[in-house]
């Protein structure tokens, strides 16, 4: 292959993979998107490993389906994949705006997606124990033991009773914890969506994006402390 025909097979590559930077600059300023047209045409080999390294993301709606498919169909499970789909359609339109900060924060997204359900399953879980718990009192509880006193009148039955029903409260106030922490971050984490959006459309310097990226990342650990054991007392109505 001569001179001539290695320069424009060089040059048809470069054609592609600018075409391919431009199509990813959606949102960058048009003086940027142009430098990294126009660099990417001749120096595309730089940009090669940019392009197939990037994480690939999940559309909005292919991402809702999965979530509808394997998520109960309650409030929880509505609410999540809602706001799964606003996070998705933000993050795809910081393309070649936040790059760095996205690659950088992939994991921390699928932890909160993760921490997210398994705080509705927790909370379904409370729901379902505390269902049955409230139930009224079974045969069981009202046995007496022929020429016996009944089991109110006996201490010991009382103190059971009576420890029961604070741990029964103290699962309340844990189920309470919980639905309010998962609404709370769901709440926070549609608010720095639409922050994303404002900043994009008023102008705003990448960095803005970056800074609201991370912050969405760090919503995680807000969920991750309600799992840590709190001994915190009960008030027991007498």
């Amino acid at each position: 292959m001569g001179l001539t025909e290695t320069i424009w097979f060089y040059l048809l590559f470069g054609i592609g993979i600018a075409a391919a930077v431009a199509l990813r600059s959606d949102g960058a300023g048009s003086a940027a998107t142009w430098f990294r047209v126009t660099t990417a045409l001749f120096f595309w080999p730089l940009y090669l490993p940019i392009l197939l390294d990037r994480p690939v993301r999940e559309s909005p709606v292919a991402a809702a389906r999965e979530s509808k498919a394997s998520q109960p169909a309650d409030e929880y499970a509505e609410t999540i994949n809602r706001v799964e789909v606003e996070l998705e359609t933000a993050l795809d339109s910081l393309d070649g705006w936040a790059e760095n900060v996205l690659a950088r924060e992939q994991n921390r997204f699928a932890e909160l997606r993760t921490a997210w359900r398994l705080q509705a399953d927790r909370i379904r879980q409370l729901d379902r124990l505390l269902a049955s718990a409230d139930e009224p009192a079974t045969t069981a509880d009202r046995v007496v033991a022929p020429g016996s006193e009944s089991n109110e009148n006996q201490p010991r039955f009382r103190q059971s009773q009576q420890a029961r029903r604070e741990n029964m409260l103290r699962l309340h106030a844990v189920r309470r914890r919980l639905h309010d922490d998962l609404l709370g971050t769901l709440a926070w984490v549609r608010e720095l969506v639409s922050m994303i959006h404002l900043a994009k459309f008023t102008g705003a310097p990448a960095s803005r994006a970056e800074e609201l990226v991370a912050q969405i990342a760090t919503a995680v650990e807000g969920l991750s402390e309600v799992s840590q054991w709190r001994d915190e007392p009960v008030e027991v109505g007498r």
